[in-house]
This record gives structure tokens, sequence and C-alpha cells, in this order.
């Protein structure tokens, strides 16, 4: 064992918020492009949360379990 050990650096730091920056960046930068995008490409997160609360048949999704 040396006579002075030096601390070792831990892993870690900031890196908490930037994921959660990274979520609110999309949906800005998504508004910010959507008069250039193609029409299909524009309406896909709407598309994409009535599937998600609809189910692909229109009959189940996450919908169902608040009635």
């Amino acid at each position: 064992m040396p006579a002075h050990p030096t601390p070792q650096r831990t892993a870690g730091g900031r890196r908490g918020p930037c994921c959660c920056l990274l979520f609110a960046v999309l949906p800005v930068a998504w508004l910010l492009a959507a008069p250039v995008l193609p029409e299909r490409v524009f309406w896909f997160p709407i598309w994409l949360a009535a599937v998600i609360w609809n189910g692909e048949d229109g009959r189940g999704g996450i919908g169902q379990v608040f009635g």
C-alpha cells in the first residue's frame, strides 16, 4: 500500500439533469421544425399518443383504465 493514497474520484457528476433536459428539448425542437416537416411526420406524435391511449384497434390501451 502506498504511504499517501490519493482519493479516487467517484463516477457520476452532473448527468442527472441532462437526461431530463433531453425530454424537454424534444417537444420544443419538434414544434420549431413543424412548418418544414411533411404532414405525415408532423402528426406522428399525436398519432402515437392516440394509439397509446386507445390501443391499435380503438378498443384498448390505457384509456380503458381511466374509464
